[in-house]
């Protein structure tokens, strides 16, 4: 496959010096067998606004979604900003959607997946409920999140020996997205995606997020009601509206 295949099938932008990246939904199933034939771990990062102003204040953070073969917005605060901007307007896609696109364009080539996170019993959950989904995906290992960081590098040992093409990761991975760009160099080819909101649905402990409220952009609203606090955030808001403005009036 040509080493600019994926360049050819997704476009790239920036928003406040963050890459993104516009993905066709009908794109997928080449995007996959593009982001299989590079080298190394193919890292998908899901990023909100709240994330664009982590990435700004977390270097290491910033050095991930830099290093991510696919950085796709999910907010639509994010999609509004970049067209604030003047670029195109990114395709937005809804978490749970996606992950279940991508992982029906594995199956389609029988392709392995590894699932890490999750407390034991949404673990087995979620390896029950995508056996029954994907019947052509090959299940090469699971393990749970919260685990004690002296057996981190027996489960990256098994990772890698268990050569999967997917990584699903969820909850009680410390650091995320960061976990995954820390050890990039030590798996193989193969894609990863962090998605604690994909890993609690199939787990059945959270309900799936509607299109509709997804397409009015109040799709953060559960969210809020569960963890209310984070009412505290408006400030930061308030200075992503004003950084999206500044960059445009002096074109950084």
């Amino acid at each position: 496959m040509p080493a600019n295949r994926l360049s050819d099938l997704v476009e790239r932008i920036e928003v406040l010096r963050i890459p993104l990246h516009s993905l066709a939904n009908t794109d997928l199933p080449e995007v996959v067998d593009a982001l299989l034939a590079e080298d190394g771990v193919s890292q998908i990062m899901l990023l909100r606004w709240w994330d664009f102003m982590r990435a700004r204040a977390d270097r290491e953070l910033r050095r991930c979604t830099q290093d991510a073969a696919l950085s796709i917005p999910v907010s639509k605060s994010v999609v509004a900003g970049a067209r604030f901007l003047r670029h195109k307007r990114p395709t937005r896609h809804l978490p749970f959607d996606l992950a279940i696109r991508l992982l029906g364009a594995l199956e389609d080539n029988h392709r392995s997946v590894y699932i890490l996170g999750g407390t034991p019993l949404s673990l087995r959950t979620v390896e029950q409920n995508l056996r029954e989904t994907f019947p052509g995906l090959r299940f090469v290992g699971r393990y749970t999140g919260y685990f004690n960081r002296i057996v981190e590098s027996d489960i990256i040992t098994a990772i890698r020996k268990a050569g999967p093409d997917f990584i699903l990761l969820g909850g009680g991975i410390a650091a995320g997205d960061k976990w995954i760009s820390r050890h990039r160099k030590e798996f193989g080819s193969c894609i990863a995606l962090c998605s604690v909101e994909t890993f609690d649905i199939i787990a059945e402990r959270r309900q799936r997020t509607s299109r509709t409220a997804f397409q009015r952009g109040l799709d953060f609203l559960p969210a809020l009601m569960r963890r209310p606090w984070r009412v505290l955030r408006l400030p930061v808001f308030l200075w992503y509206l004003i950084l999206l403005l500044v960059f445009k009036v002096f074109r950084l």
